[in-house]
């Protein structure tokens, strides 16, 4: 991965949860990582947990961000979601998966914030 794309990640990653946080969530982690993976944002919605995953693209040309979001990556946030449950010991916790997708179509644009809640289709 380049620095170019990491550096693109991280500011769609920030602005995700600056998103969020006007839709009224509350921010609890940033960039959780496991041996297998990380988590990009963990957030508080009332009383549901959610995890974030979080897609950032500068164009559509390979279609939307939310697309990438396959089932193995799907599994992935599973197994990641468990593991963050035991290790914070929050089990029995109502949680869910949203993902955001941003998409820089054009500089001097604002980007295009895309959010899918329950993105996996049903609670953990």
């Amino acid at each position: 991965m380049t620095c170019r794309r990491r550096d693109l990640g991280a500011k769609g990653e920030a602005l995700a949860a600056r998103y969020l946080e006007a839709q009224g969530f509350r921010i609890r982690e940033r960039n959780v990582r496991f041996r297998r993976g990380e988590i990009d944002i963990v957030a508080q919605d009332g009383p549901i947990l959610v995890f974030v995953e979080v897609k950032t693209r500068r164009s559509r040309r390979f279609g939307s961000p939310l697309e990438s979001v396959d089932p193995r990556k799907r599994r992935k946030l599973w197994a990641l979601a468990r593991t963050y449950l035991y290790s914070r010991r929050l089990d029995g916790v109502d949680c869910r998966f949203d993902v955001i997708g941003i998409t820089w179509e054009a500089p001097g644009k604002p980007p295009v914030i895309e959010h899918v809640r329950d993105a996996l289709g049903h609670r953990a």
